[in-house]
């Protein structure tokens, strides 16, 4: 009886280093990410809309040198 058990004890010792390694590798995966055990993402940037460009109107020269004079 004895006999038979010794491969299926075997494969679970196996098994069981293997689970480990895997569990292990997962949770270093998690790290790089940023995520631990309690499972929440980082907090990701918020991207920002650029706004239009605003277009100034240039005045000749002459319309300025009358808005001198006027302000004289």
């Amino acid at each position: 009886m004895a006999e038979r058990l010794f491969p299926i004890i075997f494969f679970m010792k196996r098994f069981k280093k293997t689970m480990r390694l895997f569990g292990l590798i997962v949770m270093i995966i998690l790290a790089c990410f940023g995520i631990g055990l309690g499972g929440t993402p980082p907090v990701l940037p918020v991207i920002r809309t650029k706004h239009g460009t605003e277009f100034i109107e240039t005045r000749e020269e002459e319309n300025v040198e009358e808005d001198m004079q006027n302000l004289k």
